[in-house]
């Protein structure tokens, strides 16, 4: 029964901790959202698109990524990096993120995203609305299965 039970608890930790997020600050301890609070904090959005890894479109819903921005009041942030499960990175300039309104999606076609479909969390541009974007560059910033999101402003010095 011991086992059993520990056994359970490791599963539901698992799940729990893949429904988080994390988010770095310059100078601050680590924010962890849960999606609870990802849901209720932030504006929903949605759109559909057609992606290069996909059959066909889907409808994504999320919260923008410049919302992080406003969030945490950030106003000297030049860019945002994206950090996946595997460690797969990468980043995106604020220029892009305010003026093609990504989302980090939770949700594909209604459905909360699992880690084998890509989830929890993905961060998605609108390809059907900006064609000019639907190129490698803009593909590669596209992670998936995020799970931390690093803020660097220019008093980082980076």
């Amino acid at each position: 029964m011991g086992k059993l039970l520990s056994c359970l608890l490791v599963v539901l930790s698992f799940q729990a901790a893949g429904s988080q997020l994390v988010i770095r600050l310059q100078d601050k301890a680590p924010i962890t959202l849960t999606h609870e609070q990802i849901v209720t904090e932030f504006h929903a959005q949605s759109f559909e698109t057609k992606l290069p890894w996909l059959d066909k479109s889907a409808l994504f819903t999320g919260f923008k990524a410049s919302d992080l921005l406003n969030y945490y009041r950030i106003d000297d942030a030049f860019s945002v990096s994206f950090v996946a499960l595997n460690d797969y990175a990468s980043s995106s300039r604020v220029e892009d993120l305010l003026q093609y309104q990504p989302i980090i999606a939770y949700q594909m076609d209604g459905e909360k995203m699992k880690v084998r479909n890509k989830g929890p969390y993905w961060l998605v541009f609108d390809l059907d609305k900006y064609p000019e974007i639907d190129n490698a560059g803009y593909h590669s910033q596209m992670v998936w299965q995020i799970d931390e999101i690093m803020i660097h402003r220019r008093s980082d010095g980076k």
